[in-house]
C-alpha cells in the first residue's frame, strides 16, 4: 500500500495533526506501522522462568527472537505471530508474557522499591502491573484497578497465570480513587484510556474510522480527572508516571501542562530515552506554546518494532 493510498484510509484530521508534529522521513515510518504492525515482542517472566529455559524452547522449536538492546529480558520475534508463541509451555506456563516493547516502558520509569505502596490505576489487562511484580519481585503491594468488570476477569486471571502474588484487584473508578486514598500511594502508573492511534493497524483495527475531535476531547476531558485523583492519591515524595499509546497533543502535552499548571507542587522529570524512534514531548502545536517542562516528556514514535506511545514522569515534591 502506497502512502497516498495510506492516507486516504485516515481521517484529514488526524493527517493533519501528525504532519504538524512530525517530518517527513518521521511520517513514513508512522504511516507503514500504520499498514504492516509491529513484530511480535514478549518479556520473560522472572517469576516463572528464566531466560535460558525460555530460549531453550524458542531454539527447540526452531524460533528465531533477539533480545531487545534497552530492555532486560525482553526479546523481538521478527516474522513470528502471537498465536505461535502461544502453543509453546513457556507461554502456557506463565513464564513469557507477549506485550509491545512500547508497552514495557511505562513501568520502568517509576523508581520501584521494595515494601511500597503502588497503584496501577487503569490496569486491565494487566500487562504493567505484572511487569511492575517482576521488576520488584512481588516485594511490593501492587493495586492493580479497572472500572471494566470483563477485563477485570482476564486481569485476574493474568495475575494467577504469572504468578504476581503482590498485586490486588480493586473494581472502582479511578477517578474517586484520590478522594478515598488520599496520600496513599508511594508510585500511580497512569496509563490512561485514549483514541489508540498510536497502535493502529488497517488490516486489523478498523476503530480507526470513527475517530474524531469530539471523541478526542472526551478523552481528553477524562484524563484530566484521573490526572487529578492520581495527584491526590499520591504521597508527597511520590511518582505518576503518565501514558498514552497515542499521538494527537491534546491527549498528552496538553494534559501534562494542566497537571503543572494546576498544582505547583508538581515537577517533571526527564525520561532518559535516547532511541532512533524517540522525539522531546512538543514544546509548541500550531499557535499553542507548551510550558517549557513538558520537553520533558518523550513520544515513542511507531514503527515496526513498537507502538507509538507518550511518556511524562511527574514527582510530588515533599511538602
Amino acid at each position: 500500500m502506497s502512502i497516498k493510498e495510506i492516507k486516504n484510509n485516515l481521517p484529514e484530521e488526524f493527517i493533519e495533526i501528525l504532519e504538524e508534529i512530525y517530518s517527513n522521513g518521521q511520517l513514513d515510518k508512522i504511516y507503514s506501522s500504520f499498514t504492516n504492525g509491529r513484530y511480535t515482542s514478549f518479556r520473560v517472566n522472572r517469576l516463572k522462568g528464566n531466560v535460558s529455559e525460555v530460549v531453550n524452547e524458542l531454539n527447540n522449536k526452531k524460533i528465531k527472537a533477539v533480545n531487545c538492546s534497552f530492555i532486560k529480558n525482553a526479546f523481538i520475534a521478527k516474522g513470528v505471530k502471537e498465536r505461535t508463541l502461544r502453543k509453546l509451555e513457556i507461554y502456557k506456563q506463565g513464564k513469557i508474557y507477549v506485550q509491545n516493547i512500547s508497552s514495557m516502558l511505562p513501568p520502568l520509569f517509576l523508581e520501584l522499591k521494595e515494601n511500597t505502596t503502588i497503584l496501577d490505576m487503569c490496569a486491565a489487562p494487566g500487562g504493567k502491573s505484572l511487569f511492575i511484580a517482576d521488576l520488584i519481585n512481588n516485594k511490593a503491594t501492587i493495586l492493580a484497578n479497572d472500572i471494566n468488570e470483563v477485563r477485570r476477569k482476564r486481569l485476574e486471571y493474568n495475575i494467577e497465570k504469572q504468578g504476581a502474588s503482590s498485586v490486588i484487584v480493586l473494581g472502582t473508578d479511578g477517578r474517586t480513587i484520590g478522594k478515598r486514598l488520599k496520600n496513599y500511594f508511594d508510585r500511580i502508573l497512569l496509563d490512561v484510556p485514549c483514541s489508540g492511534e498510536g497502535i493502529i493497524t488497517l488490516k486489523k483495527n478498523k476503530k480507526y474510522l470513527s475517530w474524531n475531535m469530539k471523541k478526542i476531547l472526551s478523552f481528553a476531558k477524562m484524563q484530566k480527572k484521573l490526572l487529578d485523583s492520581a495527584y491526590n492519591a499520591l504521597k508527597p515524595g511520590g511518582i505518576i508516571v503518565y501514558s498514552t499509546c497515542t499521538l494527537n497533543p491534546f491527549e498528552n502535552e496538553n494534559i501534562i501542562e494542566y497537571a503543572l499548571d494546576k498544582y505547583k507542587d508538581l515537577k517533571l522529570d526527564k525520561i532518559d530515552l535516547e532511541l532512533k524512534n524517540t522525539r522531546r514531548g512538543l514544546t509548541r502545536y500550531k499557535e499553542k506554546i507548551y510550558n517549557k517542562e513538558v520537553e520533558k516528556a518523550i513520544r515513542i514514535i511507531p514503527n515496526e518494532y513498537m507502538e507509538g506511545f507518550f511518556v511524562a514522569k511527574l514527582v510530588k515534591r515533599n511538602q
